[in-house]
C-alpha cells in the first residue's frame, strides 16, 4: 500500500471499524441451471466466496491479509476474540480479523475505513472475475464500543438495511441481437465447456458465469466425500421401468430466534464474551444439523438397493440432495427424528423438511423449487398455529404442471385441503392419540400403513379413486372393505380411535396411496 501504508503505525482504537458482507440472491446464482455440476459448482463458489476472494484481496493489501479463527494454520494462536490480540495481529501485519462467519453473517474487524475501502476495490474486482454475477453487499460503522457487541451489531444491521434499500440489481453487462444468448439466464454464451466425459459428450456453448461454476465444481469434486460424482441415472430404481427420484430440502426453524438466544443469557456483551458464543454456536449447528446427519443418513441408504446420493448443499442448518426416490420419507424423517434427539435441554433442535419426487430427465431446478415450496408449508403452518420446537415433512409427486407454483399445482389437483405436512417431532400441548387431533404425525402414518396392508393393494386403488370423490364415497367404499373382511380381521381405520374424523381419514389416505408404491409397500422396498 506504498509508503504510507498504515499497517506500520500504531493501532488506533478509534478508527477501528466493524463491517459486515452479505451475500446476496444465493438461490436465484446456484439455481439458474438445471445441470447439477452447474449447481453444485454455484453452491461451492457461494461457501468459497470470501475464502477465495475477500482473503486474497485482503493480502494483496498487506501480506498477512485478514486474520481468521477458522484457519487451521492459525486457529491455535487465538482461541477467542480480544481486543489485546486483534492489536497483536495487527502489529504482526494483518489489516484485519473475521469476528464471526456463520449462519450467512460475516464480521470484519479492519483497523481503518481506508484499508477497508482498499480491500473492497480489489474484492469486487476479483468477485466479478470470478462469480460474475454473484452479488456481495457490504456496510460498516465506526465509534466501536467494545463493551456493548450487541449495541454495535444492532447498529451495523440498521446500516446494512438502509444500504439494501439503494443497492443495485443490474447486471454486469447486456448483449446485443447479434450475440447468441442463454436461453434461460440472457446472459451471452462466451465459452467452450466439456460437460460430462470426454467420451460421452462434446463441448458445450455457455456463459462465462457457467463456465466458472463448472471449473469449481471440477476443482472441487474430488476433494471431499460429502459430495460424489455419481449421474443422477445411477440412482434410479430400474431404467425404463422406475426413473424416479427425489430432491430432499431440509432447513433449520427459528434460526435467527436461536442466534438471539445464544446472546441473551450471556453476562457481559462484550466483543470477546458475545463473539466466542456465536462461534460455539456456529460450530454447533454445523456439527448438529449436518455432519452428525449426513453420517446417519448415508448408514440408513447404505441398507437399501440403491444407496447413492447427490448432496447439493450443505452448509449451516440448510442441506440438499437427490436420492433415489423410494429412500427419500425414511431418510427425511430419520434426519428430523436424530435432530430432535441430538438436542439439549435448553437448545431444541428442530427443521422442516420437503420432498419432490420427479423423473430423473425432469427439469431438476423446478424439482429443487417444489421441495423448498413443500418445506415452506411446514413452515407456515408453524407460524399459523404458533408452535415452536416442532419438525414437519411435506412431499409432492411431480407428474407434470412445472412453472407453477406448488399452490396452484394443487389447486389444478385439487388437493389443496390435504393432510400434509405431518409432523414428526409433535408440539408439546399436542396429543397425537387424541382422536380429536387436528394433525397428522409420522406415528399415525405408520400406524395407517398397517391397516392398508390388510385391506390389499387392490382395495387400495379403490380407496384412493373414493378419496378423491368424496367422503362419502369414501366412507362407502371403507364399508365395503370391512365387509368383505372376517370379524376378527377387520380393518379399523379409526386406528383404534386416534383418528375418528372421517375427512382427515379421507385426506391421509388419499396422501399416503399418492407414494403407497414407493414408500409404504413393505414388498416394494430397495
Amino acid at each position: 500500500m506504498g509508503k504510507n501504508d498504515p499497517t506500520t503505525e500504531q493501532p488506533d482504537r478509534t478508527k477501528y471499524i466493524l463491517a459486515m458482507y452479505d451475500i446476496r440472491g444465493k438461490q436465484g446464482y446456484i439455481y439458474k441451471s438445471n445441470k447439477i455440476r452447474e449447481i453444485v459448482g454455484g453452491s461451492w463458489i457461494i461457501r468459497d466466496c470470501f475464502e477465495d476472494c475477500l482473503f486474497p484481496a485482503a493480502k494483496q493489501c498487506s501480506p498477512k491479509g485478514i486474520f481468521t479463527y477458522k484457519d487451521q494454520k492459525t486457529a491455535s494462536e487465538a482461541d477467542a476474540f480480544t481486543l489485546e490480540n486483534f492489536e497483536k495481529h495487527l502489529s504482526e501485519g494483518y489489516i484485519g480479523e473475521v469476528i464471526y462467519d456463520g449462519g450467512g453473517n460475516f464480521f470484519v474487524l479492519f483497523k481503518d475505513v481506508n484499508v477497508y475501502r482498499e480491500v473492497n476495490r480489489r474484492f469486487y474486482r476479483r468477485l466479478l472475475k470470478r462469480t460474475y454475477s454473484l452479488r456481495v453487499l457490504t456496510s460498516y460503522i465506526t465509534n466501536l464500543n467494545f463493551d456493548d457487541y450487541k449495541e454495535d451489531r444492532e447498529r451495523l444491521y440498521a446500516e446494512h438495511r438502509r444500504r439494501e434499500q439503494k443497492e443495485s440489481m443490474i447486471s454486469p453487462v447486456n448483449t446485443l441481437p447479434i450475440v447468441q444468448t442463454d436461453y434461460r439466464t440472457s446472459l451471452p454464451l462466451a465459452e467452450m465447456q466439456q460437460i460430462g466425459k470426454k467420451q460421452d459428450t462434446n463441448p458445450e456453448k455457455v456463459t462465462y458465469e457457467s463456465k466458472k461454476k463448472y471449473e469449481k465444481y471440477e476443482r472441487e469434486a474430488t476433494k471431499t466425500e460429502v459430495h460424489n460424482d455419481k449421474l443422477l441415472d445411477n440412482m434410479i430404481t430400474e431404467k425404463g421401468e422406475e426413473s424416479l427420484l427425489a430432491v430432499i430440502y431440509i432447513d433449520g426453524n427459528n434460526m435467527g430466534a436461536q442466534v438471539e438466544a445464544c446472546l441473551s443469557d450471556l453476562e457481559s456483551k462484550s466483543y470477546e464474551v458475545c463473539t466466542k458464543a456465536l462461534r460455539e454456536f456456529s460450530e454447533g449447528i454445523q456439527k448438529h444439523y449436518i455432519d452428525n446427519r449426513i453420517k446417519e443418513m448415508d448408514e440408513i441408504l447404505k441398507a437399501s438397493k440403491k444407496p447413492e446420493r447427490r448432496f447439493v448443499v450443505a452448509a449451516g442448518d440448510e442441506i440438499t440432495f437427490v436420492c433415489n426416490a423410494r429412500n427419500a420419507y425414511q431418510v427425511a424423517v430419520e434426519y428430523l427424528k436424530k435432530l430432535a434427539e441430538d438436542s439439549d435441554a435448553d437448545t431444541p433442535r428442530t427443521s422442516c423438511a420437503g420432498i419432490a419426487i420427479f423423473h430423473s430427465h425432469a427439469p431438476y431446478m423446478e424439482a429443487y423449487r417444489i421441495a423448498e415450496e413443500c418445506c415452506e408449508s411446514g413452515k407456515q403452518l408453524m407460524k399459523r398455529e404458533g408452535m415452536e420446537n416442532v419438525s414437519l415433512i411435506d412431499f409432492h409427486y411431480c407428474q407434470g404442471a412445472f412453472g407453477t407454483s406448488l399452490e396452484e399445482i394443487r389447486k389444478e389437483e385439487e388437493t389443496t385441503d390435504c393432510s400434509k405436512p405431518w409432523f414428526v417431532v409433535m408440539p408439546e400441548n399436542e396429543n397425537a392419540d387424541q382422536g380429536d387431533n387436528r394433525f397428522i404425525s409420522v406415528e399415525i402414518v405408520q400406524e395407517m400403513q398397517e391397516m392398508l396392508q390388510k385391506a390389499g393393494r387392490s382395495n387400495i386403488k379403490n380407496l384412493a379413486f373414493a378419496a378423491k370423490k368424496s367422503t362419502a364415497d369414501f366412507q362407502s367404499e371403507i364399508e365395503r372393505i370391512r365387509a368383505h373382511q372376517k370379524k376378527e380381521q377387520r380393518s379399523d381405520f379409526t386406528l383404534d380411535g386416534k383418528l375418528t374424523d372421517p375427512e382427515l381419514q379421507r385426506k391421509l389416505i388419499y396422501d399416503m396411496a399418492i407414494v403407497y408404491d414407493l414408500w409404504f409397500d413393505k414388498k416394494g422396498e430397495v
